[in-house]
């Protein structure tokens, strides 16, 4: 019997999800990774129930100190891609892409970092585009992995398409002056080679009623009668295909886990260690009875008596070191794995030392950085099919000079008398000087020649040689 439930999520989507959850709590920092108790840290004696342990344990847990790496590690990845505006190019009509890419006010600038950011956590995020009717505008809405629950591939024409993605939605529904969620589901198939998208909702306000089709349509390009695609792409830290790839951050997020442990194991040592014990020695029964019954002060202010034989002293546990040790070992291991951490440092680098460095950082974000410009480029083609122009093509292209190079005068001197020699093309040597900054990357060479070879006139007058 055929599975008709809207809402069944493929198994490797399940499988992933926890991972994906854990990867999201340390990249957001302590609150996330603190918030569901001890679920990242283990209990202490789990099995003594008594309300004394569940206080050490929640102690524990308030004195473990995050170190927010991997957090601050993507971060500083989305600074090194976005250091430089992405380049756009598109019909004159796309333009509002630039300001207002999703309806909502976001545009496609800020909307690309939330992408490149979400596949620097999961490795996965999604782009549909669709056609606002209000507006007459193609839009592009962005879809976390989390949401993707369902897809199928059919290998049509001898290339693997979608031919089915379910995206769960979660819709405001007004409740006074308050609202209340609501999760729809979105069917995007490709029916007889037709797209058609599918909403379905709950038949009843009942919460176990069952979901139904509450709308159907076909979107349709300007000028045809149908889609025979599903414009939906996958984004990935790997690929563009449907299959869910790795994520760049997990081992760094193993490491940093383990570092939460040993800095909970630290902080309660230091804790204990810390609390020193008075003791005395030398007391009779008599001596011992006449302390209880008054009290026993302690400080510079409360001399305090003893028998002739009697002592007092502190008793202290030696520092446990091993756990502070586990932390710096992990911390090393963590910025070999490319964490931008910050040290106290003020040792000059050369631009080699500082390159090397960061290849392993660089190599992975290079990849997240192409697929996302790639899945931009095929989006805001799909738009300009939406409102019939697609005769210009249409790319979108975020910047992979992560590390900045210095112009040095020896290496434009190179260029430049490499070009008046005829040995470079006029393209050549602009974007060689686009790549060193000197001219703006986002500029078309093209444009800058013919700006060069056909300058703006300054209608001021010339000497005609006679002083006039």
């Amino acid at each position: 019997m055929a599975n008709n439930d809207i809402t069944w999520v493929r198994p490797e989507h399940r499988a992933a999800s926890a991972a994906w959850k854990k990867i999201r709590d340390f990249c957001k920092g302590a609150e996330a990774v603190k918030e569901p108790g001890n679920n990242y840290l283990p209990l202490l004696d789990s099995t003594d129930k008594s309300m004394r342990n569940r206080k050490r344990n929640e102690d524990y847990l308030q004195r473990a100190v995050f170190y927010a790496i991997t957090g601050n590690t993507k971060i500083g990845l989305l600074g090194l891609a976005f250091r430089k505006d992405p380049t756009f190019s598109a019909p004159e009509k796309l333009s509002y892409l630039l300001k207002n890419a999703d309806g909502a006010g976001t545009s496609i600038y800020q909307q690309s970092q939330l992408v490149t950011e979400n596949v620097l956590e999961v490795a996965r995020d999604g782009l549909y585009v669709d056609y606002a009717e209000g507006s007459g505008q193609a839009i592009i809405l962005r879809y976390l992995a989390e949401n993707i629950i369902n897809w199928r591939t059919k290998r049509i024409n001898g290339r693997d398409q979608l031919v089915l993605v379910v995206l769960r939605e979660c819709v405001e529904q007004e409740d006074g002056y308050a609202f209340k969620d609501e999760v729809q589901y979105r069917e995007l198939a490709l029916e007889e080679g037709r797209f058609i998208c599918r909403v379905w909702r709950r038949s009843a306000d009942a919460g176990s009623a069952a979901y139904v089709v509450t709308s159907e349509y076909q979107p349709k390009p300007k000028g045809k009668d149908s889609w025979d695609e599903i414009p939906f792409t996958f984004v990935g830290a790997q690929n563009n295909d449907p299959t869910i790839d790795d994520s760049p951050l997990a081992a760094l997020v193993e490491i940093n886990h383990g570092h939460f442990r040993n800095s909970a194991d630290y902080e309660d040592s230091v804790w204990f260690c810390g609390q020193v014990q008075p003791y005395m020695t030398g007391l009779d029964e008599g001596w011992r009875d006449h302390l209880e019954k008054k009290g026993v002060k302690i400080g510079s202010r409360s001399p305090l008596l003893l028998p002739r034989e009697g002592n007092f002293g502190y008793a202290q546990a030696q520092p446990n070191m091993l756990a502070k040790e586990a932390m710096d070992s992990k911390r090393d291991y963590m910025v070999q794995l490319g964490a931008r951490l910050i040290e106290q440092n003020a040792a000059v680098k050369t631009a080699t030392q500082s390159s090397s460095e960061q290849t392993s950082s660089t190599s992975v974000l290079g990849i997240c950085v192409s697929n996302v410009s790639e899945a931009y480029s095929l989006a805001i083609g799909w738009c300009a099919k939406y409102l019939g122009v697609g005769e210009q093509q249409a790319a979108y292209a975020i910047n992979q000079e992560f590390i900045a190079k210095v112009a040095e005068s020896g290496m434009v001197t190179a260029i430049v008398n490499a070009w008046q020699s005829g040995a470079i093309r006029d393209t050549d040597m602009i974007r060689a000087l686009q790549k060193l900054d000197l001219i703006n990357p986002a500029d078309s060479p093209d444009d800058i020649i013919d700006e060069l070879h056909n300058p703006t006139p300054t209608l001021i007058g010339g000497n005609d040689g006679n002083g006039k």
